[in-house]
């Protein structure tokens, strides 16, 4: 079972830039959470954080039901050179079995990778360099790449951005069954539409921790627009009233 992740007055900042303020909260073990909110909000700086990528001032715990489990991580974004004589298949073995390119792959390593991305729809594309793929066909793979060590903890950062509909698609029904197998998902997200139908638990993050709940409580249209122009519209007010 995935983890719970513990935030307990998370702040952050670059120079004198405000990224995160006093941000606290418990993410529950085995739920899908969907952290939102407005450009330059933080929502990446948090995911960062909480891979341990980014200096932060405060304390994020993470609660393992028994012992310490493995974490999948999905970037915003990656890039791939077209020239490169890089499969997908390539790509997907590289990192399952932390081979040189030259290893002589067996067939059990190509079978998992085959089925990972299976999952993702993405089986026919396996002999496809990754640099001839879409932007939204990389991101299905970068996906099928953190499955591979069964993460109980899997953290993606816009992981749909670039995704046609038949991809989306994948990734939602993915995270449902993920889900369904007790992992922990924490996952940044611009699209409302697309995280109501995920049942997830939503946090909308502007500088500020602003809300948390279901996404049917937190994504009221009534709501929308205080909660995505809040925090930094007020910080911003308050230094020129300063100054």
């Amino acid at each position: 079972m995935g983890p719970a992740i513990i935030l307990n007055d998370v702040s952050l900042r670059y120079e004198n830039n405000i990224i995160l303020e006093k941000v606290t909260a418990r993410l529950e073990a085995g739920l899908c959470h969907v952290v939102m909110g407005p450009n330059g909000g933080g929502k990446t700086s948090l995911l960062r954080s909480i891979l341990g990528l980014t200096p932060f001032k405060g304390e994020i715990q993470f609660q393992w039901q028994q012992s310490k489990g493995k974490i999948g991580y999905v970037p915003q974004k990656a890039t791939f050179e077209p020239s490169l004589p890089l499969t997908v298949l390539d790509f997907i073995l590289l990192n399952q079995s932390r081979s040189p390119l030259f290893f002589n792959f067996n067939k059990k390593h190509k079978v998992k990778a085959l089925q990972q991305l299976a999952r993702l729809g993405m089986e026919d594309r396996a002999m496809f360099r990754m640099g001839q793929l879409s932007g939204g066909e990389q991101q299905r793979v970068l996906f099928a790449q953190a499955l591979l060590d069964d993460p109980d903890l899997l953290i993606l950062d816009e992981p749909t951005n670039g995704m046609d509909d038949q991809g989306v698609r994948y990734f939602e029904s993915l995270i449902n069954d993920l889900v369904k197998e007790n992992k922990t998902i924490l996952i940044v997200h611009h699209d409302i539409s697309a995280v109501r139908r995920l049942q997830a638990t939503v946090h909308v993050v502007n500088g500020l921790l602003l809300e948390s709940g279901q996404a049917e409580d937190v994504l009221q249209p009534s709501k929308i627009e205080r909660l995505f122009n809040h925090y930094r519209h007020h910080s911003s007010q308050q230094k020129s009233e300063v100054v």
